[in-house]
């Protein structure tokens, strides 16, 4: 037996069980779906296949010689010979390599001695710095970063591990969250709604795959040029990659949230997701129509998946619903993708069969909004397909993410943030220009919040600054909702007078964006005022 492929065995990582076996640990052709050797003589000559490696030594040249498209490259504590720099980074990108930004201190293996006490700090600390770093060489501010799990974690050790990928997305946004692990936590993760990104590696996995996961490691110990690597397989046209001809995957598309689909709603996203239970062995009427039956196919999946029962079709029961379809697919996985693509025009028969036709409005929805066109609804499709727009009456309009807010940010995000950290007792001018006063009073109020403290205005730290106003409301709170509105052309006094202008105002964005017009800026208001 493959000593990788022994499921939930002993905790001992990847790189230790190399050293037990030899070296000689190989994924086998048929499991991998690919007959290639993984040496660099007969590597892939498209960007299907990279590289992951440690040793900084590695040329760019050699490897573009390889045959390989992209590399998947460390950030990490510093001093540390194995991180990616700039210079690298540019050389990488000149030779038309696509680069993938992973993040490893120790791979998490310190928590088999124990888990730390507070791993949401732990996770935000990581990603700060690896955004750090990550921006600095050129990494696009949109692109994901992976976080290494680099040992078998166990079931007991979930709850701590979502604590940690919160803390990371903090940090980032859960968008541009991405995992590095074997089958079991890569599912649990996904399942969980705590990663946007997978790469899974095939130790630790007993063979499965899980396909919503965009990059596979399937061999380990190759040799390029002389030097240590291991293969990694693209299972999309977007994999997270930036730089090079191979990083123009998704274009760094910020994905919108996932809906929120309940009890008593209509329209084609209830549709697709009926489609999808039914996929899954629930026994409805795939109508549009989320009734008491839908709710309990609902309940039935959640409870079967480890899901929250609530009967609520968010984000964690989305990401477990979906399924991978593309040219050749069919059944009612098929039809649910139908029905989405067709909110946007593309008037194709639901007929659970994935041809030529939705073939091409799959590559044409990609196109028009900026994804990796492949012709496969994968995790991002899915996810723009069923979080754009309004795909289900009766409520639950999503706003989009809440943006990240940084020191050298200006406009007026930043001048909102300035204003409701004023609100809050803080003494800065609110100028619009995120310098180190802002940076100072943000650090201030995450610690006197409980917040992680990383002077980043993220979705916790907006969840926490944000007051609601309304008719009669009046200060630097109301100001900041002022200059949020006027981002939208209402031209209002900034005058933190809440009066019957701020109020026509707020009415009349709440009804563009399909809001519940009540003239109330409160968080569901705030969350598309600041995100949008």
């Amino acid at each position: 037996m493959n000593l990788f492929d022994q499921g939930h065995g002993p905790r001992l990582s990847r790189r230790r069980l190399l050293t037990l076996a030899g070296g000689a640990v190989v994924a086998t052709a048929t499991s991998v779906g690919f007959a290639k050797s993984a040496s660099a003589a007969t590597a892939s000559t498209t960007t299907d296949y990279g590289i992951d490696y440690s040793d900084a030594s590695l040329t760019a040249g050699s490897v573009a010689a390889a045959g390989y498209g992209f590399v998947c490259r460390y950030l990490s504590w510093l001093p540390n010979p194995k991180v990616l720099t700039l210079s690298e980074a540019q050389a990488l990108t000149a030779a038309g390599l696509g680069i993938v930004s992973n993040w490893e201190s120790d791979g998490l293996q310190s928590w088999q001695s124990g888990v730390p006490a507070d791993p949401y700090s732990q996770g935000a600390g990581h990603a700060t710095e690896a955004q750090r770093q990550a921006l600095a060489n050129g990494m696009p501010s949109t692109r994901p970063i992976y976080f290494s799990i680099d040992f078998d974690l166990q079931p007991s050790m979930y709850s701590a591990l979502g604590s940690y990928f919160d803390g990371v997305a903090s940090v980032i946004g859960r968008s541009r969250t991405g995992a590095y692990a074997g089958y079991y936590v890569i599912q649990e993760l996904f399942n969980s709604g705590k990663i946007a990104w997978g790469w899974q590696t095939y130790a630790w996995s007993g063979g499965n795959w899980d396909g919503r996961a965009q990059l596979r490691q399937v061999q380990n110990d190759i040799t390029v040029a002389g030097h240590d690597a291991d293969l990694d397989q693209a299972m999309a046209a977007d994999f997270g990659q930036w730089g090079g001809k191979g990083g123009g995957g998704g274009g760094g598309v910020i994905l919108p949230s996932w809906p929120n689909i309940t009890d008593g709603m209509t329209g084609p996203s209830v549709q697709a997701a009926q489609y999808l239970l039914r996929y899954h062995g629930a026994s409805i009427t795939a109508d549009g129509q989320f009734g008491p039956a839908t709710l309990s196919a609902t309940e039935s999946f959640q409870s079967a998946h480890g899901l929250s029962v609530d009967g609520q079709i968010g984000p964690q029961t989305w990401s477990a619903l979906i399924v991978q379809v593309q040219e050749g697919s069919s059944g009612d996985d098929v039809r649910a993708a139908q029905v989405e693509l067709n909110r946007f025009g593309y008037g194709l028969t639901v007929d659970g069969s994935f041809g030529s036709g939705t073939d091409s409005a799959a590559r044409a929805f990609q196109s028009a909004h900026g994804l990796g066109v492949d012709g496969q609804v994968g995790p991002q499709t899915w996810q723009m397909l069923v979080g754009t727009g309004s795909g289900a009456s009766g409520g639950g309009t999503v706003a989009p993410p809440w943006p990240n807010v940084i020191d050298g940010d200006t406009g007026n995000n930043v001048q909102a943030a300035q204003y409701l950290l004023r609100y809050h007792g803080s003494s800065i001018t609110a100028d619009g220009q995120f310098g180190p006063a802002t940076l100072s009073a943000t650090e201030s109020f995450q610690s006197a919040h409980g917040l992680g403290v990383d002077g980043q205005i993220g979705p916790q730290t907006w969840s926490a600054l944000i007051v609601q106003v309304q008719e009669g409301s009046s200060g630097d709170d109301v100001r900041a909702a002022q200059v949020e509105l006027n981002k939208f052309g209402y031209g209002l006094a900034v005058d933190g007078s809440f009066g019957s202008g701020t109020d026509s105002a707020a009415r009349a964005f709440q009804s563009a964006h399909g809001l519940g017009v009540d003239g109330q800026v409160g968080p569901e208001t705030w969350q598309m005022l600041v995100g949008s």
